[in-house]
């Protein structure tokens, strides 16, 4: 039986077709919606907020708002009542006491976080055996995952797609006037969008890429140092070495026996 004064999350992907509009409503709990595919509206506090995929709406309690669609849409909708402080702050984080926020998440994490939503789904769809912490943890994880990834919501998707080229392109060098080409955008500007956004500049984001990949992959394979560096994009063992070293203040081997435990 469910616990009716502990925790509680609620949630489902939900479609509307074109034209649709949901009109005013309010509610108590903490709203995590997101639009995985179609473009739309939201609109509250007499402010209007064009919708794309991407787009991340997050609502605090009691705040009178409506959405509509322009063309067929798709959300991945939470809502999330009576949650313990540290949730409750963590939503904070993202979003204002008293007004709603918009954020972006680039094609590539918004495939994640589908990915991650829809495991939530399956698991609340099953009786839970400690109902409390799974609502806890799993809204934990969801928000978590947002503060990990989010950006500015005037960000332009083509600025956030190119964050997945240069995420997928540890291995080779970027080209800033390509990508500021494919955005539409002089060079100038498309730096400037693009640390608005991340804030950090297109060179250092792909630097952050590939200490990531790399710490990945010595965690979860077995490969050899060398093809690990060659993946992200150094050409010997040493210099790989050295920037790890730099970065990390261990050597690639010494940093995976680390967390091997040995």
């Amino acid at each position: 039986m469910r616990n009716m004064s502990g925790p509680h999350v609620k949630g489902s992907l939900v479609v509307h077709g074109s034209g649709w509009i949901m009109g005013p409503h309010v509610h108590s709990s903490l709203e995590v919606s997101v639009v995985l595919e179609g473009r739309g509206s939201f609109s509250c506090a007499g402010k209007d907020y064009p919708l794309e995929a991407g787009n991340v709406i997050l609502i605090p309690p009691e705040l009178t708002h409506d959405y509509a669609s322009m063309t067929d849409i798709r959300f991945a909708v939470i809502e999330a009542t009576r949650m313990p402080e540290p949730t409750v702050s963590l939503f904070h984080r993202l979003a204002p006491l008293d007004e709603p926020r918009i954020l972006m998440l680039s094609p590539m994490a918004l495939e994640q976080y589908e990915g991650l939503y829809r495991q939530w789904l399956r698991m609340i769809s099953q009786p839970l055996q400690d109902e409390t912490r799974c609502y806890t943890t799993w809204m934990d994880l969801l928000l978590l995952f947002l503060l990990q990834h989010q950006s500015s919501g005037s960000l332009s998707l083509s600025v956030a797609a190119s964050a997945d080229v240069i995420r997928s392109s540890v291995s080779s060098e970027i080209s800033i006037s390509a990508l500021a080409k494919r955005c539409g955008l002089s060079e100038s500007a498309y730096r400037a969008s693009f640390k608005e956004a991340y804030g950090v500049s297109p060179k250092q984001y792909q630097q952050q890429c590939r200490i990531e990949e790399a710490k990945w992959l010595l965690r979860s394979t077995s490969r050899p140092i060398q093809l690990i560096g060659e993946q992200v994009g150094f050409t010997t063992i040493h210099s790989f070495s050295a920037w790890f070293q730099k970065k990390e203040g261990a050597s690639p081997t010494d940093w995976r026996k680390m967390q091997q435990g040995l």
